[in-house]
């Protein structure tokens, strides 16, 4: 018992002796302004200077973050976000760690989407902290199967692989992370690919026995079909490509074929060619979540196959899949430096 007091004692002494030499930085990521709302999930890394060595933290719902355990010295604040809003790179130099202290860095991150009204990062930003979805058991169709229906809320995708590009694939992705914006499909009233469905929200989807809808406010409409039928030997290649799905279990199996080049994957994956194949698994958790894992394969950008994934909630409360017409409205383009 003694032995036990006397190591709890210690422990209680070293950690306050650890506060007292290290420091802490905290303070808010945010959007360009401070009325905008907080980033949750951003990932802030803290590097000292003279040792080289790293302490990162990521922020918590509202926007906070807070590293602690500093040693005394000069740091530089990063972050680094590319998925699933484009963020140009922060970064903060020559910031002081004091023992005992605490420093404060607010963070403003740029909104590289001009701030134009429902189409600015600062409204993309309040998917990532979706409310909470409703529980219960997964829901199933007369057939049996998972009932993939329902208004899903956007969801934060994972690349559980790295993908690696070949030398022209990766030759023309340095081009477009130079040219301002230019290249991206949206920049032009195209739609931005399969990529980013859900990425934002809503979407609905609609299943029926022999077809799985998708609706997504700013890509086109997609069908899936569950009928049995092969793909088309003919297909002209198209922005969402033609996708056929069976059941495996519980999950349902997509695979797409025929899509066009026009189209980016993700923020940070811009390229891609005619010979993209999708094969994408949607597993419903329970109620309240939607998982889709796609496996990206295209021999003419890819050295090989690699996967991202993604998790949806199912919206609280019943609601509407807006229109987003671009070419009614298209004011953008204008404003891109030349």
């Amino acid at each position: 018992m003694r032995a036990t007091r006397a190591i709890f004692i210690c422990v209680l002494f070293c950690a306050a002796a650890l506060a007292q030499t290290t420091g802490a930085i905290n303070g808010t990521v945010r959007v360009n302004a401070e009325d905008r709302p907080g980033v949750p999930n951003a990932p802030v890394v803290a590097k000292n200077t003279a040792t080289g060595a790293s302490y990162s933290a990521r922020s918590t719902a509202n926007g906070t973050y807070a590293i602690s355990g500093l040693p005394p010295g000069l740091y530089e604040i990063s972050v680094n976000i590319s998925e699933p809003l484009p963020f140009p790179p922060f970064l903060q130099k020559d910031v002081a760690g004091r023992a005992g202290g605490t420093t404060r860095v607010d963070i403003a991150l740029e909104d590289v989407q001009l701030g134009t009204l429902g189409d600015s990062i600062a409204d993309f930003v309040k998917s990532l902290s979706p409310p909470p979805p409703p529980k219960g058991p997964v829901p199933r169709t007369p057939e049996g199967k998972p009932d993939l229906s329902g208004l899903w809320l956007g969801g934060l995708s994972v690349q559980s692989s790295k993908p690696e590009l070949l030398p022209e694939a990766e030759a023309l992705a340095k081009e477009r992370a130079q040219d301002a914006g230019h290249s991206l499909p949206s920049a032009r009233c195209l739609p931005m690919g399969i990529g980013f469905t859900g990425a934002f929200g809503p979407t609905r989807l609609v299943q029926t026995p022999k077809i799985l809808v998708v609706i997504d406010e700013d890509e086109p409409v997609r069908q899936i079909y569950l009928d049995g039928r092969p793909h088309p030997r003919d297909w002209n290649p198209s922005f969402m490509g033609h996708s056929i799905g069976r059941w495996e279990g519980d999950t349902l199996v997509v695979d797409t074929t025929g899509l066009n080049d026009k189209t980016w994957i993700s923020f940070s994956v811009t390229v891609h060619t005619e010979m993209l194949h999708l094969t994408e698994r949607y597993r419903r958790i329970d109620l309240g979540h939607l998982e889709v894992e796609t496996v990206f394969d295209d021999p003419g950008a890819f050295k090989k196959p690699w996967t991202m994934k993604r998790t949806s909630s199912l919206a609280p409360k019943e609601g509407d899949v807006l229109e987003s017409i671009c070419e009614e409205n298209e004011r953008d383009s204008a404003h891109l430096p030349r």
